[in-house]
């Protein structure tokens, strides 16, 4: 698989991307669309009239959201939608924690709220055999239990919040994974569906992705919408040139 061809950072711009950031409650990444640390992963606070969560962290993360929230000025039950990128733990493991205090609707694309709403445990996330056998007893001890689905999402569905939010399915690193793209605002969300390591772009993490060749296609959809910030679950947003750094990259996968 080739790339195309991208300055290489200096050392001091890697030290800067490892840097940890100050350890604010949240940051804003767009106007009302707010980047809040969690544990395992980012979850981001969409703030209109109402709050739209879009993920939940590990189990144990759902107190530091909702304290976040507070941070902001604003009030938990103001929180009305839950959205979920996929069913892997460190997305979803604090959506049952939160929904012991909000009563907000939660949603999931239609093909992983079964695993969420089941009392099994989530699907090992590892996809070599031998990691998932040798890690499977810590995610069953790490397990954050059922969680209530209401929205079942599909490609193309629209939720209000920050002038509209649009579904796209990304499957690949899951069967059910998901962007949401803020047209309005300019910002897409793609949860795992891409890594950014380094200044640099980069395929999903083929550890926990299914199916790598579905995530390229996801990739490639992504790549036909128009957008400034580029936000991820992990990393830190491309600002401003989000869909030009991302066409260029797709433009550098093999057919």
């Amino acid at each position: 698989m080739t790339h195309t061809t991208t300055p290489r950072l200096t050392l001091r711009e890697r030290l800067e991307e490892l840097k940890v950031p100050a350890l604010e409650p949240a940051i804003e990444i767009a106007p009302r669309l707010w980047r809040v640390r969690t544990r395992g992963a980012y979850s981001y606070l969409a703030l209109d009239d109402d709050i739209t969560l879009i993920d939940t962290g590990s189990p144990g993360s759902g107190r530091g959201i909702l304290e976040a929230v507070r941070a902001l000025g604003r009030s938990p039950a103001e929180i009305r939608t839950i959205l979920i990128t996929h069913y892997h733990f460190d997305h979803v493991g604090g959506l049952a924690e939160i929904q012991q205090h909000v009563s907000a609707r939660a949603g999931i694309h239609v093909s992983e709220a079964p695993a969420v709403e089941s009392d099994m445990s989530l699907p090992n996330p590892f996809m070599n055999p031998i990691l998932a056998r040798l890690l499977d007893p810590y995610l069953e001890i790490r397990d954050p239990g059922s969680a209530r689905i209401d929205l079942r999402l599909r490609d193309g569905d629209e939720l209000p919040g920050l002038g509209g939010i649009r579904v796209i399915h990304t499957p690949g690193h899951t069967p059910g994974s998901i962007s949401l793209h803020f047209r309005e605002l300019g910002a897409v969300l793609v949860g795992d569906a891409l890594q950014y390591r380094f200044g640099q772009l980069a395929l999903p993490n083929r550890l926990f992705t299914q199916d790598m060749d579905e995530a390229i296609g996801s990739i490639r959809k992504l790549a036909r919408c128009d957008f400034e910030t580029l936000c991820f679950s992990h990393y830190r947003p491309i600002e401003g040139i989000g869909d030009r750094e991302l066409r260029k990259f797709v433009s550098g996968l093999l057919p």
